[in-house]
């Protein structure tokens, strides 16, 4: 079984992820995987080179980040064609490492990522948790952990409701984890690894 755990800025995915690990389940971290690919994958490193030129990125790598990140920002077509390379190689890897979760005999894993549903992973998985907390709450998190302006904030807070709403309409059960604060976490992952039920649960 293939849990998807997803969530917007500031709305604690991350803690998700961390409180399963520390119960001793398999989870996967779609940001820092895709990271990993992107540096060790010869298809990737050679199609930046053929797209980018030696200056973002030399043969063979490493990547310059800073010169990618220049062609990227701004221009949704070279947006799109860096995400449908690396998406597709993170599905591919996240399929190889449920074979082996499952070889080691384990019935669930965990693949964490903001935007599941764009990048195609939500329909690789059995269910979704969707992190929620009140916009305040969340943009009352991300000032003291990065020191970012509210208005940046709730501007990246906007930008991510289409993920919301692509998810909504993938299908697949979702089952709310309210992490604004007024439930314990640790309480509300204990009772959806109990159940496990198609119900979408809230408080």
């Amino acid at each position: 079984m293939k849990i998807g755990i997803c969530g917007g800025i500031g709305s604690g995915k991350s803690v998700v992820s961390r409180i399963l690990r520390l119960r001793g389940e398999a989870v996967y971290d779609c940001d820092l995987e895709a990271k990993r690919i992107m540096d060790s994958s010869e298809e990737v490193l050679d199609a930046l080179t053929d797209r980018y030129g030696e200056a973002v990125c030399p043969r063979g790598g490493p990547i310059c980040r800073p010169e990618l990140a220049g062609r990227i920002f701004g221009s949704d077509e070279e947006r799109i064609w860096l995400n449908g390379l690396v998406h597709r190689l993170v599905r591919e890897d996240v399929e190889c490492w449920y074979v082996a979760v499952k070889a080691d005999g384990r019935d669930r894993c965990f693949v964490e990522s903001a935007i599941l549903a764009s990048s195609g992973l939500a329909a690789m998985c059995d269910e979704v948790w969707l992190v929620t907390a009140s916009d305040d709450v969340r943009v009352a998190r991300v000032m003291q952990r990065d020191s970012l302006a509210e208005e940046a904030i709730r501007s990246r807070i906007r930008s991510q409701q289409e993920e919301a709403r692509l998810l909504e309409s993938a299908g697949i059960p979702i089952r709310i984890i309210d992490n604004t604060g007024s439930v314990s976490l640790l309480s509300r992952i204990q009772e959806l690894i109990r159940t496990r039920s198609n119900e979408i649960i809230t408080d």
